[in-house]
């Protein structure tokens, strides 16, 4: 079986794997990422390589490649880190570096959105023709859609599902979805509605689970919300799966049945079949290791 490389590189930690062709993972790496420059980083990416390839028992030349996931803009064609708000690499030549270490691999880089994306593809029983659409809420909220393997980019900025603009109610003004819904946003409305016992968005769910009113509000709002974001895409796509992954997702997977509830009232008849499409992952956090690997198989 043909085995590659996956790298998933992240503000806080780098993390690789061996990834086989039915997108197991194996000899798992993670290291804290050091920010303190774009060639610490890189320098660090060298190392998660050889130390995984030392896990394995063999060389990277062993491997049909190597696949990056990156946060940010990512110019895939040029294999170019354009920019990271978490990384300091800026117009960073990812694969033209690594190509100097292992000038015979095919080298992948990509959105790690993007990345996760082809993960749950992979994973999941897509047939021939369908379209899978992958949403992550966490920091940040973003999408991305895949139909035959192939990623649907349009000109180049598609998937930004956080940029679109929604009405906030608890804002009660409209503003972009991700700064409506996000982690830090239910951490702000918690803030302003709760006060002190909020410090982060983990604490309003916590006063959630213990029946907290104010909390019960903040998250019933946000949902609608997301609600009425995943309306607008299953009008626009109508996915054929809606794969929901992220922390505030993932941590709380309980949040897939309350979209579907709001859905309910939002869809029009003919579309409420969307509805059993909704699903969370099921790669605990590991698709983006999938999906890099997947993608130089």
């Amino acid at each position: 079986m043909k085995k590659a490389i996956g790298i998933d590189i992240g503000g806080t930690k780098i993390a690789g794997a061996v990834v086989s062709a039915d997108g197991s993972l194996t000899h798992l790496v993670h290291q804290p990422t050091d920010t303190s420059s774009a060639q610490a980083v890189f320098e660090q990416l060298l190392a998660v390589i050889e130390s995984i390839c030392e896990q394995a028992g063999c060389s990277a030349n062993e491997f049909a490649g190597i696949g990056i996931g990156l946060p940010g803009k990512v110019d895939r064609d040029a294999g170019i880190a354009v920019f990271q708000n978490n990384l300091p690499w800026d117009n960073f030549p990812v694969v033209a570096k690594l190509k100097e270490h292992y000038p015979e691999l095919n080298i992948v880089i990509d959105n790690d959105v993007a990345m996760s994306a082809y993960g749950e593809y992979v994973t999941a029983e897509v047939e021939l023709g369908e379209l899978l659409s992958y949403v992550t809420i966490s920091t940040g909220i973003a999408a991305a859609s895949i139909v035959d393997g192939q990623h649907m980019l349009g000109a180049g900025f598609s998937g930004e599902l956080g940029m679109t603009r929604v009405y906030s109610a608890l804002d009660q003004a409209y503003m972009r979805l991700e700064e409506a819904v996000a982690g830090p946003a239910i951490a702000r409305h918690g803030q302003q509605l709760i006060g002190r016992d909020v410090q982060e968005t983990k604490d309003v769910f916590d006063l959630y689970a213990q029946g907290n009113a104010e909390a019960e509000h903040i998250i019933e709002s946000v949902t609608q919300t997301i609600a009425y974001a995943i309306d607008n895409m299953i009008s626009l796509l109508d996915p054929h799966h809606i794969i929901f992954g992220g922390s505030v997702m993932e941590k709380n997977p309980w949040l897939v049945a309350m979209v579907a509830e709001a859905l309910d009232d939002t869809l029009l008849p003919a579309q409420k079949d969307a509805i059993s499409r909704l699903r969370i992952s099921q790669n605990k956090g590991q698709h983006g290791l999938i999906g890099a690997g997947s993608r130089v198989l």
